[in-house]
């Protein structure tokens, strides 16, 4: 019997691990749930419930493959090797496969189970699932890891081979037999996860079908037009595909290989590029362990005198700065659990520019409210705009939000959506109301100037 354990790759097509597994013979299929280590990595429940519902969908996909998936519970990652012990041994399994996972818990969690199974003589198969090019293998010319994205988009789509075509494994080997009980097994039911919300399976319905008329959707036509459409919130000109992506519902080659068979032009290569942004920063935390333990890239950027207001931080997370399109994009997050990519960049900047508020405040709360909260990726994103990371923006390089909103959002359509109490407003003084702001508004919370210059004699310092 061979042992796939499924982590963030929670579908059959196009699965390395899965179909490395089938290969060899049968298969089973094994999801530990680690509920304290979810609560330390501040994974958000509307993340967690996507899993839940991701997972049913995947047992029912794997009966199909006559494969059966089991479900085990353990606190956290200490504790996962002592399941994978005994399921090797109860299962009498004789190859474990899984794919990589990069951040430094889950890296060393890897390395303990790897250890283990080896120890046992359980011959392991490690896929890089999540990556178009494995992580150490895109090197400049002098054989080191890049530091700068654009030279190291331009390597990559040098050495970037995907298949024509990418199909769904056929069934197992041998038929479906649940294997003998081991001490962790509990049913999917008994999981301890959060409470559901009605709206959440309405906004981002579970299964690999979902994802597939997503990515085919955008593919066939609004992706020609994602260059000058991306930015804009209002409109549905990006994929809104991050959720499935990072929980493993579609891959990474899929996206790239349908974009890329369906049409060609700057908006599929725009949209290639942020994939490419998405590789950088796994790439970047397998080179950089020190950004997994809350440190910025650029580690002589520790010592900024950041502010901790905890006053100014809650308004900026309840939405009420009194700036309105950073309180329609934190709105936005808080009722749908997903943010527009250009809205993340400018909420992110006043943050850790005009309000000096440590990045990593910002970073956790991203966390604990994304369904598509994926470590490399935000902790990335908010580096990038505090100035503290790999390519980031130069420090005196500050998104003025209200210049922002009226170029992304000129007629104000985003804000009135997300903040009501300003739809009488006209398409001028909804940017920044003043004077015409009602007055169940609130007033600014910063002077845009005042931040400014604050933020630039804190970084010159």
């Amino acid at each position: 019997m061979n042992l796939v354990w499924f982590r963030t790759d929670l579908r059959v097509r196009d699965n390395m691990a899965l179909e490395a597994a089938l290969e060899k013979g049968g298969v089973v299929g094994l999801y530990i749930a680690t509920p304290k280590q979810w609560q330390s990595h501040d994974d958000a429940p509307i993340k967690l419930d996507f899993w839940r519902r991701n997972l049913e969908v995947l047992e029912l996909s794997l009966k199909t493959l006559n494969i059966p998936l089991i479900y085990c519970q353990v606190p956290d990652y200490s504790a996962v090797p002592d399941v994978i012990r005994n399921a090797l041994s109860t299962w009498q399994i004789e190859s474990l496969h899984l794919n990589a996972e990069y951040p430094l818990n889950e890296a060393r969690r890897d390395a303990r189970v790897i250890s283990l199974a080896e120890s046992q003589d359980v011959n392991v198969s490690v896929h890089h699932d999540q990556v178009l090019l494995e992580p150490g293998s895109v090197l400049n010319k002098s054989g080191a890891p890049f530091k700068v994205f654009t030279p190291f988009a331009k390597k990559c789509r040098e050495m970037i081979y995907v298949p024509d075509s990418i199909n769904t494994p056929a069934k197992s080997a041998s038929p479906q037999v649940k294997p003998a009980t081991i001490s962790d097994m509990v049913e999917p039911s008994d999981i301890d996860w959060p409470d559901p919300n009605t709206n959440w399976s309405d906004l981002w319905p579970a299964g690999e079908k979902a994802a597939n008329e997503r990515l085919q959707e955008f593919c066939s036509n609004p992706i020609t037009d994602y260059k000058q459409d991306r930015d804009f919130p209002a409109n549905d000109g990006t994929s809104t595909l991050s959720p499935w992506l990072n929980t493993g519902l579609i891959s990474i080659r899929d996206c790239w290989q349908q974009a890329t068979s369906m049409h060609s032009g700057e908006g599929v290569e725009t949209w290639k590029n942020e994939l490419l942004w998405r590789e950088f920063y796994r790439h970047i935390i397998h080179h950089t362990p020190h950004v997994s333990m809350n440190k910025a890239y650029r580690r002589e950027l520790d010592k900024i005198p950041w502010r901790h207001d905890k006053e100014e931080f809650g308004q900026w997370c309840k939405g009420n700065t009194g700036i309105p399109i950073i309180d329609a994009a934190m709105h936005q997050l808080l009722e749908t659990g997903w943010m527009h990519n250009r809205l993340r960049m400018i909420t992110a900047m006043f943050l850790t520019k005009h309000l000096l508020i440590d990045w990593r405040w910002g970073e956790k709360w991203f966390m604990t409210h994304l369904i598509d909260g994926d470590f490399s990726s935000n902790n990335g994103g908010w580096q990038w705009s505090a100035s503290t990371g790999t390519d980031a923006s130069p420090y005196f390089r500050i998104f003025n939000p209200v210049t922002q909103s009226k170029r992304f959002d000129e007629a104000g359509n985003f804000i009135r959506r997300y903040v009501p109490e300003l739809e009488d407003l006209d398409n001028k003084s909804i940017h920044d109301p003043g004077l015409f702001k009602p007055e169940s508004y609130p007033a600014p919370l910063v002077d845009l100037k005042f931040g400014r210059e604050r933020a630039l004699a804190a970084f010159k310092k």
